[in-house]
């Protein structure tokens, strides 16, 4: 059971920094069978890339970089020979696929992830089983796969995501997104090398028709969600958490302040968590107080 692509590592750096196809493994955290990837898959083929989709076996939104230990169930399409159903989390769909499911000795040239239903932008990407999935191409993987992440709002958030009305919005967005590959491809590279193995692209697209788009544009991840989780109880000891939405209101040449103006976003990110803004000389001063032994 493996991957009906794959290329060596060295080949696959070559071949994101060149202009020919690639190998893609394609995931996300909706599951194997939605909308969104299949629509995206689709137009990725369309553009002669080789494309292997390996995708949780059900829906795991919300569980960003969460990973699954133990023993994991793997189904392959008997149709579809490049489609995997993975029992685990997206981030170990990704590590499964690229170290399990491909050719000994290879990896694909890039991990995308998506098409999520519902954006992924502001302080939400903490949460993101779409860009998890990506991110764990660039921490989890020697050597790393850098990945591109794709959210898109539903033009109908009223109708199911497999509504005639959102599956065109998702084969639109996904002609767009493999254009953009192509334009940003080369943006991980240096000297025909891959500099930015441990980046992610996360690409967001808001709820209007793609030929109605007022650009596409380089943002910075906003602090903003209109996601807002409460918790009820429902029985003696048992509670259950609820979501409501609310506008996002954020800050100019952020994602949410570009996506409400009509605008596709990219916001480039990685796995570095640290403040680099933080106050290191006074947080150091503070910890002398600990005494040498505690240093």
């Amino acid at each position: 059971m493996t991957a009906a692509g794959g290329v060596a590592a060295m080949a696959g750096i070559a071949a994101l920094c060149g202009t020919g196809p690639l190998d893609i493994l394609l995931t996300n955290d909706d599951g194997t069978s939605a909308a969104g990837i299949r629509a995206l898959r689709t137009q990725l083929v369309a553009a002669g890339h080789r494309v292997t989709l390996a995708a949780p076996d059900r829906n795991a939104s919300g569980s960003a970089l969460s990973f699954t230990w133990g023993s994991v169930r793997v189904t392959q399409d008997p149709g579809d020979p490049g489609v995997f159903t993975i029992g685990a989390s997206p981030a170990t769909a990704v590590v499964l696929a690229a170290t399990a499911l491909y050719p000994a000795g290879t990896r694909p040239d890039l991990v995308v992830s998506g098409i999520n239903h519902g954006p992924n932008s502001g302080s939400l990407l903490m949460l993101s089983g779409t860009l998890g999935a990506a991110l764990a191409g660039t921490l989890l993987l020697d050597p790393p796969v850098p990945g591109i992440a794709v959210s898109a709002g539903r033009l109908d958030p009223a109708s199911p995501a497999d509504s005639p009305a959102n599956r065109a919005q998702f084969e639109a967005v996904g002609t767009h997104v493999a254009s953009l590959i192509e334009a940003t491809r080369g943006w991980f590279c240096e000297d025909d090398r891959v500099v930015r193995a441990r980046s992610v692209l996360n690409v967001n697209y808001p709820a209007r028709p793609v030929d109605e788009l007022r650009g596409t544009v380089v943002a910075a991840q906003g602090a903003a969600t209109d996601l807002r989780v409460t918790f009820t109880a429902v029985a003696d000891g048992e509670y259950r958490a609820q979501a409501t939405t609310s506008d996002a209101t954020d800050h100019r040449d952020t994602d949410n302040h570009w996506l409400d103006r009509g605008y596709a976003t990219v916001t480039p990110v990685s796995g570095e968590i640290a403040d680099t803004r933080a106050p290191r000389a006074d947080l150091k001063r503070r910890l002398r107080r600990l005494g040498p032994r505690d240093r």
